[in-house]
């Protein structure tokens, strides 16, 4: 039996994106679809075919319909929960207490205003992804602390023979 308009067309696009020329195109038919033309394909053959271009580069781009909205007062996904925790690791590598418990239930508590044991709901889940995405952020453009609680200087000392890397000019204004 052979396939859909649908399967047809798709063979069709595949060619055209991977641009194969008219003897290469006709080598995978028969190779792997055991046809010569696209139009004796059967389901098995078409799915050969366009396995073969799969793995040559092409990419099947598929419109979901979605058959219900997502409804923002579920519970968070496994997704969500996964980023979350993440991001809590990544802080964790600027701010030591970023991976105590009562570091994180304060930050949801007094910055996001939701139960101390976290997000509840998708929405709260996305307001803690990117409230923690801005906390990361921060931590990352922060310079790190000083040695022996001296200062971090943010200008470069002068080099030898008076002249500053840190001014246009290059030199030292007394």
């Amino acid at each position: 039996m052979p396939i859909s308009p649908q399967k047809l067309k798709l063979i069709h696009v595949a060619r055209r994106e991977l641009e194969l020329p008219e003897e290469a195109y006709r080598e995978i038919l028969r190779h792997h679809g055991g046809v010569e033309s696209s139009k004796d394909l059967d389901d098995d053959g078409f799915k050969r075919v366009i396995d073969c271009m799969k793995a040559l580069g092409f990419w099947v781009r598929r419109k979901f319909e979605q058959t219900r909205p997502r409804d923002p007062g579920e519970l968070p996904t496994p997704g969500q929960l996964k980023v979350i925790g993440h991001l809590w690791d990544d802080l964790g590598e600027y701010l030591g207490d970023a991976k105590r418990v009562s570091f994180q239930r304060g930050f949801y508590v007094e910055r996001l205003k939701i139960s101390a044991l976290g997000p509840q709901t998708r929405a709260q889940a996305n307001a803690v992804i990117e409230a923690l995405k801005q906390r990361v952020s921060r931590a990352m453009r922060k310079p790190p602390p000083a040695e022996n609680g001296a200062p971090t200087p943010t200008h470069p000392p002068p080099a030898a023979g008076g002249r500053s890397l840190g001014s246009p000019s290059g030199l030292v204004t007394p």
